[in-house]
C-alpha cells in the first residue's frame, strides 16, 4: 500500500465554533500565513500550503466552505500551464479534529492524474482516517470526482479545484523592511533596503498596497454540510488544517 509523509509540519490551523445547528460560523485563525516558508517548498512549489479557510457557505447556511490554497504566487501569465502534483507523488488533505484532542477525526483527501489545465480530480472523505498523523495512507469509500477548473457535486457536497487569486493580502516590501531576515536570497526582493517600518497606503481612499494583487494560487475548495463536520459532544467546535504530502520512497 502506498504511504504519504508530509513535506513539513503542518502549520495551518482554524478552529471553528457551531453557533447555531444549521445556520452559522464563527471562525478564529489560529496561525498566518506562511507562503513559501521552507528551502523544501521553494524548490518544489507545489507543496507549498499558504493558507486554510473555513467560512459559511454564501449559498446554504446549513453548509460549511473549506478551502486549502497552495503553491503560490503563481503570474497571470503562468496560470493556464499551473497545475497539481499527480496521485503518484503528492497527497493533499484537509484533516478535521472535532473531538478536541489535536488529533483529525475526519479527513478529504484529493489526489490528481495528469498535467496542465485539466486534470481528473478524485476526493475521498470526509472519513475516519486509517492513520493518525505523519504517515498517512489513501482510504477506500465512495469518492467524488471532478476535472480542475469545474465544480462538481456529489452526496450532498461541491467540489472544485484550480487557480483562483490568492485571497491573502500584503505588503510584502514593507513586510521584508520589518523583518530583513525574511528576504529571499535572490530576486527583486533581496535588493530591498531598509525603510519606513510601515505598511504603505496606495493611490484613492480605503486602498492600500496588496503584493498579492492579480497573482494566483491553486485552491481546493469543498463545501459540506457542516452536520458532516459538528460533532454534538464538542459543542460543534472543530478545528481544521491543511496538509501536502509525498510517496514515501519519491
Amino acid at each position: 500500500m502506498l504511504k504519504w509523509i508530509p513535506t513539513r509540519v503542518p502549520v495551518k490551523a482554524l478552529v471553528a465554533v457551531l453557533v447555531a445547528a444549521g445556520s452559522a460560523l464563527a471562525v478564529r485563525q489560529l496561525m498566518a500565513s506562511d507562503h513559501q516558508d521552507t528551502p523544501l517548498v521553494e524548490l518544489s512549489p507545489r507543496f507549498d500550503v499558504n493558507d486554510v479557510y473555513a467560512f459559511p457557505s454564501p449559498n446554504d447556511p446549513s453548509k460549511t466552505v473549506l478551502v486549502l490554497g497552495t503553491q503560490s504566487p503563481i503570474t497571470p501569465a503562468g496560470t493556464p500551464s499551473a497545475s497539481f502534483g499527480t496521485r503518484d507523488q503528492e497527497l493533499y488533505q484537509i484533516k478535521v479534529d472535532n473531538t478536541g484532542d489535536a488529533k483529525e477525526d475526519l479527513v478529504f483527501q484529493f489526489t490528481f492524474l495528469g498535467r496542465g489545465r485539466y486534470q481528473l480530480v478524485t476526493m475521498r472523505g470526509p472519513y475516519k482516517p486509517d492513520a493518525v498523523g505523519t504517515v498517512n495512507t489513501l482510504i477506500d469509500g465512495p469518492r467524488t470526482f471532478a476535472i480542475t477548473n469545474f465544480v462538481a457535486e456529489n452526496r450532498g457536497m461541491k467540489l472544485f479545484a484550480g487557480p483562483r487569486d490568492d485571497p491573502f493580502f500584503i505588503d510584502l516590501e514593507a513586510f521584508f523592511r520589518i523583518l530583513p531576515d525574511r528576504k529571499p536570497e535572490t530576486g527583486p526582493l533581496s535588493t530591498i533596503t531598509q525603510g519606513p517600518l510601515t505598511f504603505r497606503p496606495a493611490t484613492g481612499p480605503n486602498k492600500a498596497v496588496d503584493f498579492l494583487r492579480t497573482i494566483n494560487d491553486m485552491a481546493i475548495v469543498v463545501e459540506v454540510p457542516t452536520a458532516m463536520l459538528a460533532n454534538p459532544a464538542t459543542n460543534g467546535r472543530f478545528g481544521v488544517w491543511g496538509t501536502t504530502s509525498r510517496a514515501v520512497g519519491r
